[in-house]
């Protein structure tokens, strides 16, 4: 009984498919990891600031212009 040669063609084209099946799911994961920031700066983040915003404006610190005495 013989072996059968393997040719390198076969293995190149098997190491071509691993790397592109590893930058796929780099692409996923990357694509969900940036899902989950714009999520929190959705409901966590940019309600915050609008909340300090108004807090400020509230106490009257965004005033700071000097007044003309005429």
């Amino acid at each position: 009984m013989q072996k059968k040669r393997v040719r390198v063609n076969n293995i190149l084209d098997k190491l071509h498919r691993g790397v592109v099946y590893s930058c796929i799911g780099v692409t996923l994961y990357g694509t969900f990891l940036l899902g989950l920031r714009v999520h929190r700066y959705l409901t966590v983040v940019r309600p915050q600031r609008q909340a300090d915003e108004l807090q400020k404006i509230d106490d009257g610190q965004l005033d700071k212009a000097k007044t003309i005495i005429s």
